[in-house]
């Protein structure tokens, strides 16, 4: 079990709401999901050329569901609306740049058929419908991402108390240990299940994408090598709620400061068979 440590970049400040899986679903997001892709308008020439009302309504049924408790067929649901928004999407991209060829052919036969004003009028309806598709789909891909993993937490059996999940004998000799003594105290009582590895990028659409490898469970107990204590990690969400186990006392910190532990080397732990 060996400490690591990245050297990748972490924002100080995330841009706009954060992608990564594990983020908690409310009513909400399916609210604003719907709302974008209502006003999404797929259009070309100043003509709508692709619909994708149903999926909006789909959604809003989608929502219905997970309110009444159904969030196996909510998840099922978004899974496959968001795969038909992403053929719709593509769909649109398609035919724009089939008429962006199409104008660049016509003006190369004769110059004079296609104005200046009409290729610009034309590259500007494109950019808005490319930047309304960008917009929707980082909520659509949030919404479905988050509604996955809500799901398959539901899956998982309740976690234990910390005081169960703890080595008989482990916490009186580590709350008296200084920090450099710390990690051979945890490596006798505990296996590193895995080392926690993060990925902050900014990609195409607006804000930051992050990706964890693997996804922190709830519920499980965290060495954090910077600080050399022992977290018990009650949610995954903007802001992250943990369990000290010196103290026992739970506090929340932001995600970004989160990432900066992790990157700095994070042993998810499990107790040693007696």
């Amino acid at each position: 079990m060996d400490e690591t440590q990245t050297d990748e970049p972490v924002p100080e400040k995330l841009e706009t709401a954060p992608v990564v899986t594990g983020m908690e679903i409310n009513l909400g997001d399916f609210t604003r999901t719907v709302g974008l892709v209502k006003s999404l308008r797929l259009t070309l020439d100043n003509q709508i050329v692709v619909q994708v009302e149903e999926i909006a309504s789909g959604v809003g049924e989608a929502g219905r569901k997970f309110k009444m408790g159904d969030m196996e067929q909510a998840n099922i649901d978004v899974a496959r609306l968001y795969s038909g928004f992403g053929l719709r999407t593509n769909q649109w991209e398609s035919q724009a740049r089939s008429l962006v060829e199409k104008m660049k052919m016509q003006a190369a036969k004769n110059p004079k058929s296609i104005s200046i004003d009409k290729m610009n009028q034309m590259k500007a309806e494109q950019t808005a419908v490319r930047t309304r598709i960008r917009t929707a789909d980082v909520q659509f891909r949030r919404l479905h991402q988050g509604l996955e993993q809500a799901f398959t937490n539901l899956q998982r059996p309740p976690a234990a108390g910390t005081s169960e999940m703890l080595p008989s004998g482990f916490l009186i000799p580590f709350k008296a240990a200084g920090p450099p003594d710390r990690p051979a105290l945890v490596k006798k009582s505990f296996d590193a299940e895995t080392i926690l590895k993060v990925n902050v990028s900014k990609g195409a659409e607006v804000g930051y994408e992050i990706k964890f490898d693997p996804l922190p469970p709830t519920g499980r107990l965290y060495f954090f090598t910077r600080t050399a204590q022992v977290f018990r990690l009650e949610k995954l969400s903007p802001m992250v709620l943990i369990q000290d186990l010196e103290t026992g006392e739970k506090s929340e910190l932001k995600l970004v400061e989160f990432v900066k532990e992790v990157q700095s080397g994070v042993w998810l732990l499990k107790p040693r068979s007696s």
